[in-house]
């Protein structure tokens, strides 16, 4: 799509040019360079940004008044509606430009609402699922690992202290789970009280040394609520991709998840 939006605009830009050059023979008929409003309402659509804008209206105007300058012997009439137009093309240009780019913003806040988990602040289910994708593509020498996470018991802290508790201890323990990661890392609330870590670039050993960590500062969790003290631990399941699909890539690390579960909770199980 973008290289037939530059052939478009080296197009347009060319016969502008030629109008101007060859068919009127030395003439000037000023209303010619309107046509580079064209190639500019093009690239901005490729490119929405304030820098791109002013960057190809200084490109294409300082192209026009060369080439006319070059030419030179301006009548005052002509003088006025070379410049008249391009005051007028500068206004019609930029007002697109302010609603393309602002429509580009706008998109990006939509985008990443769509991203978030409302009440944690971290990145959502539909986040993750486009998330893997990229992460099994980009990381072919060092594949990613994954490791599922899952708080005990958290049934129980909602039917003995209510949901606004469950929320609080679901709101903390996403934090310390963000706080454990690595720059590199990717946390998820995949929904309930399952939580993911996509570790991309990373061995197993240094996988192993995130889980714990997470792990252990879940436990140290100060929940205190209504006077009474919570207490939170976190059960993980951790595995690496091996070429299979992405979601036999989560099943293998959920059926490690699940072992941690079965196998007295608080702890980690490497698939």
């Amino acid at each position: 799509m973008k290289v037939w939006s530059w052939l478009f605009i080296s197009f347009i830009a060319g016969l502008t040019v030629a109008l101007d050059l060859w068919i009127i023979q030395g003439r000037h008929v000023p209303l010619i360079w309107a046509l580079f409003i064209i190639p500019c309402l093009v690239f901005i659509h490729l490119y929405p940004t304030w820098k791109a804008a002013v960057c190809i209206g200084l490109f294409f105007s300082s192209i026009k008044y060369g080439i006319e300058l070059t030419i030179g012997h301006w009548s005052s009439s002509e003088a006025i509606y070379l410049i008249g137009g391009s005051i007028m093309n500068a206004a019609i240009f930029y007002t697109a430009a302010f609603f393309r780019v602002r429509y580009e913003v706008v998109l990006g806040e939509l985008r990443k609402l769509t991203h978030v988990d409302a009440l944690t602040g971290l990145h959502n289910r539909r986040f993750f699922e486009e998330h893997m994708i990229k992460s099994v593509d980009e990381n072919k020498k060092i594949p990613p690992l994954l490791i599922l996470l899952d708080l005990d018991h958290f049934k129980k802290i909602n039917d003995t202290h209510g949901h606004v508790c469950g929320d609080l201890v679901l709101k903390k323990a996403g934090g310390v789970i963000r706080s454990s990661l690595r720059a590199s890392d990717v946390v998820v609330r995949l929904g309930g009280e399952e939580f993911a870590v996509v570790c991309s670039n990373t061995q197993m050993e240094e996988g192993i040394s995130v889980a714990d960590r997470i792990i252990q500062n879940v436990e140290k969790l100060n929940v205190v609520y209504k006077e009474k003290q919570v207490a939170v631990t976190i059960s993980a399941g951790i595995a690496v991709y091996e070429g299979e699909d992405i979601q036999g890539f989560i099943d293998k690390a959920d059926r490690a998840l699940y072992e941690a579960k079965r196998s007295g909770r608080n702890r980690l199980v490497v698939s």
